[in-house]
């Protein structure tokens, strides 16, 4: 569904350089001066992750450094870089994101079957329920963590000169 959710006025992006941009394979726009928070929302995205515990829905809530939730991979190949907050990302033409939650997407995340037995899970059950037998606890934490959506490191060498 995509919708132009923008105010009028007191903006400070420039409407006449529209971009293309997407996000999980969707096609979306927006234009220069916009972060890739600002254009989701404006286009009507507003589950942009799943809680690490049950696998909630979670959308955009802080407009800064404090966005707890908006956190993506960008970028494709040799220009991917992990674990950036859409709040702190410049829009450009082309830009690639993806989510770091959601199995096998973020609309439909198998895992959110979890919140169906939340009683049964409390707070950091898993370093008691996990521990025996001893030998799998590497096999375990390796599921826990790629569980949580923590994103992938980058597979190619960085093309940029420091």
């Amino acid at each position: 569904m995509k919708r132009n959710l923008r105010i009028a006025k007191g903006i400070r992006i420039r409407l006449t350089r529209p971009f293309s941009f997407s996000f999980n394979g969707i096609k979306y726009s927006g234009f220069d001066g916009d972060t890739l928070a600002s254009a989701l929302l404006a286009n009507g995205v507003r589950v942009v992750q799943r809680s690490v515990k049950y696998h909630r829905p979670r959308g955009i809530v802080g407009s800064g450094t404090e966005e707890p939730n908006a956190i993506f991979e960008v970028g494709v190949g040799d220009r991917f870089t992990p674990n950036l907050r859409a709040t702190q990302v410049e829009l450009y033409d082309g830009l690639s994101a993806q989510s770091v939650s959601g199995w096998p997407n973020l609309r439909f995340d198998v895992l959110a079957l979890f919140n169906l037995f939340g009683k049964l899970l409390p707070a950091g059950f898993y370093y008691k329920t996990f521990m025996r037998p001893r030998f799998l606890w590497n096999w375990y934490e390796r599921q826990i963590r790629r569980m949580s959506g923590l994103g992938h490191s980058p597979n190619m060498p960085d093309q940029d000169s420091y």
